[in-house]
């Protein structure tokens, strides 16, 4: 299997202790069944310790203790790469925050930017269309329209093409892909093209505010940014000035959504979700005391389904098997 991974993919390093959004705390820390197993399977006081912090049901996961990992130290250090080795992780601890797509006999990965560290490596990356490509033993999934995926990719090549660009601004790119998308929905599904709504900052981000509103607030960070949104203008100097991370944000998504239409041949949706992204993202950048991209906080893990959007954040699960824990994603 081909797996293909943008080029600051590799470069990424957990900063461990040194991270002000521990992703080892207020989440829920599923354990695949093959960790599980060695896990229990570990002995002296070590291995007691892991066999007690581990639930007891088909789809294991370790015991908070308050919302922390029980094996996250006071050091905010991992007890178990510390004990055993970073190999013995389970699954999402030792591929999060990476995401990965399977597309017949291709995967695609990435990193999320919900990952401080991984903000750091995507927002400043100007080869945002560059990327790897390596051989992997995984087993292709034969029962995939493969002549859709070729057409979607050589698609998204041209949406890269256009965000290279000099010229224009990233409004009237996003407009372009807009109609370039809207004509590929409308060849895949053998239908009328529909001319899309025109994107444009405020009206984008007057839409997401109400979707916004219904979201589960995973956090006091996020409650406060969101009620700073309100009222909010992005100024055309603000927008001339941050152009290039709009478009590497924008690139970011459509990286790590676009081909996911070969699954439902919805193809403008998933340029409206990252233009619906985009906005949201400005706008919080934009009501921050201390402006700088460098500055902007990622807010993740809020998921809500309105219309046409699903809103989320890009922490997500990866498991290879069609588990329980498939059903999250």
């Amino acid at each position: 299997m081909l797996f293909r991974r943008p080029c600051y993919y590799d470069k990424f390093t957990c900063t461990a202790d040194k991270c002000s959004d521990n992703c080892c705390i207020g989440w829920e820390i599923c354990i695949d069944k093959y960790t599980a197993d060695f896990y229990h399977g570990v002995g002296g006081e070590f291995g007691k310790r892991l066999s007690e912090s581990i639930t007891a049901d088909d789809e294991p996961s370790f015991i908070l203790k308050g919302e922390r990992c029980p094996f996250l130290n006071k050091n905010n250090l991992c007890d178990i790469i510390i004990n055993l080795g970073e190999k013995a992780l389970c699954q999402i601890c030792r591929d999060h925050p990476r995401w990965f797509e399977w597309y017949g006999n291709k995967k695609e990965g990435g990193i999320g930017l919900s990952c401080e560290e991984g903000a750091r490596l995507i927002l400043p990356e100007e080869s945002f269309a560059d990327y790897f490509e390596s051989e992997t033993d995984e087993e292709p999934d034969k029962d995939f329209d493969e002549d859709a995926y070729r057409f979607l990719l050589s698609v998204r090549e041209n949406i890269f093409d256009i965000l290279c660009e000099d010229e224009p601004c990233f409004t009237d790119k996003a407009n372009s892909i807009l109609e370039l998308c809207a004509q590929a929905e409308a060849r895949l599904n053998g239908c009328e093209k529909h001319s899309p709504a025109p994107f444009d900052f405020s009206s984008e981000l007057s839409r997401a505010l109400p979707v916004l509103e219904k979201t589960e607030h995973i956090d006091e960070k996020w409650t406060s940014a969101y009620k700073k949104l309100k009222g909010i203008s992005l100024t055309p100097e603000l927008i001339v000035d941050n152009e290039k991370y709009f478009v590497r944000l924008f690139a970011y998504f459509v990286w790590r959504y676009f081909l996911t239409s070969v699954f439902d041949y919805c193809v403008t949706e998933k340029i409206r979700f990252a233009l619906f992204s985009v906005a949201v993202i400005s706008a919080i950048y934009c009501s921050c005391e201390e402006k700088g991209f460098d500055s902007l906080q990622i807010l993740h893990n809020n998921a809500f389904r309105v219309g046409e959007f699903t809103l989320c954040g890009s922490r997500g699960w990866f498991y290879d098997a069609q588990t329980g824990n498939d059903k999250k994603v």
